[in-house]
């Protein structure tokens, strides 16, 4: 990809190396056949099920005339881009294709992506106190059009690879954080369960099962229920989220890279959270349930109110609770508004199905 001077604007990413890459151009049949090529030989000699593709959900402005596109800014990003993911599954259709998974959410990438990376609700760990609140804006307008996965909810230093700098390698790899940032981790992992993303954990290790098992046996506990409620948090429609009334709880925060750049070292922060999060989710077929995560280590007792005419309820119906195991009737509603008060145990999630 050329800039407008008609030269490389390299872009590096080892803090360690400072070894530059170069953004390929999506609008060159070249660099299509390369990543088609690749790919293909991923799936079907390695036996791989899906491709992540780094930079899928970004579109760049190229200027170089001999690549056959419009000059600068134009529909050949996107329309390489198509041409790409369906030369791919072309090339893979004795097994059906891999999974083609994008960096990041983009709505013009939604009919050729079958999943995109969501990180914000990590937002605290990679940005820091800046300022900003994270919420699930993308996942209200498409949470049906697509599948979202990622988290950096690590319970360790980041890894650090053995061909870099042993001057930078740390004495402990993998060192497991101080368990005073367990509820950012509890946080992290309640976002995504409420939000509808698929489970995810970075630098996990067998050992943290034994190490960090109340951490794990949360994750787990999500992981669980989000299978047995998949007709609202992968299939479903996000809603407006009912109103949570529970006091406030200040967690302490990590500000900690993922990758490489580990000179700085962590930061700390504490930041004013919700211990209970909760969001509302309608199924294909009508029905809807609100699925509820504590992040407390303590027993609470939230109040959730919700406006059962902004979710197309009657005024009266039973309310169920489905958790890893069981569904059971927990209570009922009358009217237009329909409150819930769980009693939650120290970390609890669950699902509030309202059933007309």
């Amino acid at each position: 990809m050329k800039a407008a001077d008609g030269q490389v604007k390299p872009e590096v990413y080892n803090t360690f190396t400072k070894s530059p890459c170069a953004s390929m151009c999506m609008g060159t049949e070249f660099w299509r056949n390369k990543y088609a090529g690749l790919a293909a030989q991923a799936f079907n000699a390695l036996g791989v099920d899906g491709i992540y593709m780094d930079q899928a959900c970004s579109s760049l402005a190229c200027f170089d005339p001999s690549h056959g596109h419009a000059i600068g800014g134009g529909t050949y990003w996107m329309g390489g881009f198509k041409t790409l993911a369906s030369e791919i599954r072309q090339r893979c259709v004795p097994r059906g294709g891999p999974a083609l998974a994008g960096e990041g959410c983009g709505e013009n990438w939604l009919p050729y992506l079958d999943l995109m990376l969501s990180l914000q609700v990590s937002h605290e760990r990679y940005a820091g106190p800046d300022g900003w609140e994270t919420i699930p804006f993308f996942h209200a307008v498409y949470h049906g059009y697509g599948v979202f996965y990622g988290n950096y909810s690590s319970l360790t230093m980041p890894p650090y690879d053995e061909l870099w700098p042993d001057k930078f390698a740390p004495q402990e790899p993998l060192k497991l954080l101080d368990r005073k940032f367990s509820r950012q981790f509890y946080l992290e992992q309640a976002r995504a369960f409420v939000w509808g993303q698929q489970p995810t954990i970075a630098n996990f290790r067998p050992s943290h099962l034994k190490d960090r098992a109340e951490e794990l046996a949360y994750a787990l506990r999500l992981a669980r229920i989000h299978a047995r409620a998949r007709q609202y948090l992968l299939h479903g429609e996000l809603l407006q989220p009912p109103t949570v009334d529970v006091p406030m709880a200040e967690l302490e925060m990590s500000r900690l890279s993922i990758y490489a750049g580990q000179q700085g070292g962590l930061k700390e922060f504490r930041k004013t959270f919700s211990p209970v999060l909760a969001a509302a989710w309608r199924a294909p077929g009508g029905a809807v349930a609100v699925a509820v995560a504590s992040i407390s280590d303590q027993p609470l007792a939230p109040s959730l109110r919700l406006d059962t005419g902004a979710y197309r309820l009657p005024e009266r119906g039973r309310i169920y609770r489905i958790d890893e195991g069981v569904r059971k009737q927990v209570g009922d509603w009358r009217g237009k508004i329909a409150m819930l008060k769980p009693d939650l145990a120290p970390l609890d999630a669950c699902l509030f199905e309202l059933q007309p």
